[in-house]
């Protein structure tokens, strides 16, 4: 990672964590002890506060730090690199429902599908580019990050928390075939699209076991999980770069742990 990238990154993470402690000094472990006096039994004080700020926390990473820190490593390599990116053009209508056909099939659960389709990248875009037919129609997907100039191909991702609901794997699901058959219509190779988990806390890819992920994703083709994602987008060793700035805030962040 290039020094002028780290610094940057430096800023994005502590300019977010200062923006987010207020919501931490809100309470007062008096207050704790008086909103949740039954937590007591099991957990600190302190434990019992960090539980009560880290819903509103996590909700601000998804939207502003992940996106954030994606762009910053991603313009440490690339040139055309957005986020919030629209990606429009025209396909066909029979295509268009053989994608949600199979984000349908795919959220039935397996006891009630009358065909016993799998997540596989490779028949999903298989069955979508040879739907011919049907009317003209304009479909457009948003990319939470978009790198035009990356190599091989331009690179669609869908960055979330590890453990979506059902609901946003099975949209993350549409929006990368959507994705994948505007490019196909508009002629250009190459392009790429994944589901970007920003973290694993399974750790090893291999234990990794949120059950909605797995039901709607082809996990080897369709999904970046945790150091994948960050080496994708900005180079081998780009991860291990990334903690050691975290762990280098945080210890310049006023009273935290």
């Amino acid at each position: 990672m290039r020094r002028e990238t780290r610094e940057r990154l430096w800023h994005v993470l502590y300019d977010f964590a200062m923006a987010q402690l207020p919501k931490r000094d809100r309470w007062t472990l008096d207050d704790i002890s008086l909103a949740y006096p039954f937590h007591r039994l099991l957990f600190s004080e302190e434990a019992i506060l960090g539980a009560r700020v880290e819903r509103s926390v996590v909700t601000s990473m998804g939207s502003e730090l992940y996106p954030s820190i994606a762009k910053t490593i991603a313009e440490g390599r690339f040139e055309s690199v957005f986020t919030e990116h629209t990606i429009e053009g025209v396909v066909n209508d029979a295509a268009c429902n053989m994608i949600e056909q199979i984000v349908t099939e795919l959220r039935t659960p397996k006891r009630r599908r009358a065909t016993p389709r799998e997540p596989c990248h490779e028949d999903e875009v298989s069955d979508i580019f040879k739907s011919p037919g049907g009317g003209r129609t304009n479909r457009a997907v948003t990319a939470d990050l978009y790198v035009e100039d990356f190599h091989d191909g331009p690179l669609f991702i869908e960055l979330k928390s590890p453990l979506p609901n059902l609901d946003i794997a099975a949209e993350s699901k549409r929006k990368i075939l959507y994705y994948l058959l505007i490019m196909d219509r508009k002629g250009v190779a190459g392009a790429q699209a994944f589901l970007g988990l920003t973290y694993n806390p399974f750790i090893e890819r291999e234990a990794y076991a949120h059950s909605f992920t797995k039901q709607i994703m082809d996990m080897e083709r369709q999904v970046l999980m945790g150091g994948e994602l960050w080496n994708m987008i900005g180079g081998s060793g780009t991860y291990t770069e990334l903690l050691e700035i975290i762990e280098d805030v945080h210890k310049h962040l006023p009273s935290v742990g």
